[in-house]
């Protein structure tokens, strides 16, 4: 039945109610805010889910007394930032992997400024990798709520760390303003970090 054919059958203003709520549906399925594509770095060795066109950048970090290459990759939409980091090790060691694992969580929550009263969430979780079959690897993800020291403005840190190989890995999201206050952008949270599959 055409949408015309069945809008007679209804009350005009019930007819407009269901027209506006079906173009209101559209509307936030199409949102522009979030144009989602997958992302292949080879420099990185990971595919990633990101909402927006990501721009990298690239320094050097220290990790157990050395300095080691670190690319990052990230999409801002509004007031919440979508990245992977990837730290690349000289050579395939599980003692350097876990030393760099623990730095990378460290930097992160040592950046997001002073925590409040609770403590920081952590669990363990399976990242995916790109292979096919897909590989489950044993992940951790980080969850925080704090304040920027620059503007006393709420911040909501998620992440996921990661080590496959020669890579360490950290998808985060960084919430800011009123999107750290609630849960508005939870799916949109998830999406991400499980988006993201090492190679």
């Amino acid at each position: 039945m055409s949408h015309r054919r069945f809008s007679r059958l209804l009350p005009s203003s019930l007819a407009t109610a269901l027209a506006v709520t079906a173009l209101g549906a559209m509307l936030i399925a199409c949102s522009p805010r979030y144009d989602w594509r997958t992302i292949q770095s080879n420099e990185g060795a990971y595919a990633a889910l990101y909402p927006g066109k990501p721009s990298g950048a690239a320094r050097e970090v220290a990790i157990a007394g050395r300095k080691l290459p670190m690319t990052m990759d990230a999409a801002r939409i509004d007031e919440t930032l979508f990245a992977v980091g990837v730290v690349t090790l000289p050579a395939d060691d599980a003692a350097l992997r876990q030393a760099a694992l623990e730095s990378m969580q460290a930097g992160l929550l040592g950046n997001l400024g002073p925590h409040p009263a609770e403590a920081v969430k952590t669990r363990k979780v399976k990242v995916m990798s790109a292979a096919t079959p897909a590989v489950a690897l044993d992940g951790v993800e980080v969850q925080v709520a704090a304040v920027s020291p620059q503007d006393q403005s709420p911040r909501r840190l998620t992440a996921r760390l990661v080590a496959s190989g020669v890579h360490v890995y950290q998808a985060v999201v960084l919430e800011a303003g009123d999107a750290a206050r609630d849960q508005r952008q939870a799916e949109q949270v998830d999406q991400f970090l499980t988006g993201f599959h090492p190679f």
